[in-house]
């Protein structure tokens, strides 16, 4: 499945400076807005792709009470936002993240994804200590994203009985887990006893396709998000037949095109060290990628390099026709580059996968539906669009969006959690997240 091409899979954050690491951003008490209001902004809703002008979009406690058009009205006592010549749209999220190793440099990643208008996060790699991670950042007053969490994952090791699986999944549950994640299962039987388990505790799966279990079992489980194109990708005669039981049970689809597109060996070494967000990985770091990655293409020799690129770059093109696929079947999808390897930053990436996605004919409207309202809708939440009586959880943008994706690379603004990060507090906070040599 993930090819070998990147060696030495190693998530981004642990190979993150220490001292990078213990910087810390506090947020001020002068950042907690819960009454304001956006003057004259136009606003990307992700109801559609239309675009209101000259809004007048008023907050109250955290919550959008009214859009409007923009008055000559004197709001008192509340924080005016200029928003002449700016685009609003919802915040974004990544769906299968995978957290770092330590407490420091999952801070780091977050305010990593913070800086780029992502405020929600998927995690696809469980560990017990997320949920001790989650309590600390996920709390009222805090600007940190929020956090789904996955329970430690399922593979093909788990030979367990019953009694067993069920304390597995109930255990998940009672710690505040929101998903089990499926690397791979021992066997279709193991895969029943887990799915039976997690229909009892009410407890969805996602992950990858299972090959050793029947497309019946895994339809009419538990499954509500399928990664990687995993079942659908080099399987022609079952691919259409897939897609329809996708669609009837409401599966969500997480594609992860930008791991595959890295690790394809398509991008020389220049361009490899100059991936969006390596300015924040330190230079020392960014050389022993680059080492790497040249002792195992001259391993692999000319040849049969310049060929694993051809195959690599091939089912690439694969997948570009089946997310058109799914496209046009109305199946929903989720957005994330899985930003696990090297050269891959958290949050910077997330532009990266949506610019891949073009590649699929899809519009960017499409592309800004699966980081926003997708999302929200996957979980049941109550932001994704900006509408009123949902949660004000946005981002404000010089440019619109919807005509050029580059556009959410300057940020001017950032509300969420009833906070509002202007550009010079992103700015200031980007500044602390470069590796010391560079401040």
């Amino acid at each position: 499945m993930k090819k070998h091409i990147l060696i030495l899979l190693i998530t981004i954050q642990t190979l993150t400076s220490c001292e990078q690491a213990k910087k810390k951003v506090i947020i001020d008490k002068d950042d907690v807005v819960k009454d304001m209001v956006v003057k004259d902004v136009s606003v990307i809703t992700m109801e559609s792709s239309k675009v209101l002008r000259n809004q007048d979009v008023v907050v109250n406690d955290g919550k959008i009470v009214s859009i409007s058009d923009t008055e000559k009205t004197a709001y008192r006592d509340v924080v005016i936002i200029d928003g002449k010549g700016k685009y609003m749209m919802p915040s974004l999220a990544d769906a299968h993240v995978h957290f770092p190793e330590t407490e420091d440099e999952m801070e780091h990643l977050m305010q990593l994804y913070l800086i780029n208008g992502v405020t929600k996060l998927r995690s696809m790699r469980g560990d017990r200590k997320h949920i001790n991670w989650r309590n600390k950042y996920n709390t009222p007053s805090s600007i940190y994203p929020k956090l789904y969490l996955s329970a430690p994952p399922i593979s093909r090791n788990y030979d367990l009985i019953p009694n067993q699986i069920e304390d597995l999944v109930k255990n998940a549950k009672e710690k505040g887990f929101d998903l089990i994640k499926i690397l791979s299962v021992k066997n279709q039987g193991i895969f029943g006893q887990l799915d039976a388990a997690c229909k009892k505790y009410n407890l969805p799966i996602g992950g990858h396709f299972p090959s050793n279990v029947s497309d019946s079992s895994i339809f009419k489980s538990n499954y509500t998000s399928l990664e990687h194109l995993g079942g659908l990708v080099g399987v022609p005669e079952l691919l259409e037949n897939r897609l329809q039981e996708i669609k009837k049970n409401n599966i969500f689809i997480c594609p992860t095109l930008n791991w595959y597109s890295v690790g394809s060996g398509k991008y020389s070494y220049e361009e490899l060290g100059n991936m969006p967000g390596m300015e924040f990985i330190p230079e020392a770091t960014v050389g022993v990628w680059i080492d790497k990655t040249k002792q195992y293409r001259e391993k692999l020799g000319d040849q049969a390099y310049k060929e694993e690129v051809a195959n690599e770059l091939k089912l690439l093109d694969e997948k570009y026709l089946i997310i058109k696929k799914i496209h046009d079947l109305g199946i929903n999808m989720l957005l994330s580059p899985d930003s696990s390897s090297k050269y891959m930053v958290s949050g910077f990436s997330v532009l990266s996968e949506m610019e891949l996605l073009k590649n699929a004919q899809l519009s960017n409207y499409d592309i800004l539906n699966m980081a926003t309202t997708n999302f929200a809708n996957f979980f049941k939440e109550e932001y994704g669009t900006i509408e009123t009586g949902k949660h004000a959880d946005f981002i404000l943008l010089n440019q619109n969006p919807l005509e050029d994706l580059s556009a959410l690379k300057k940020m001017e603004g950032l509300y969420y959690n009833g906070q509002f990060l202007d550009a010079k507090k992103l700015d200031a906070m980007r500044s602390k997240l470069l590796p010391i040599a560079q401040n």
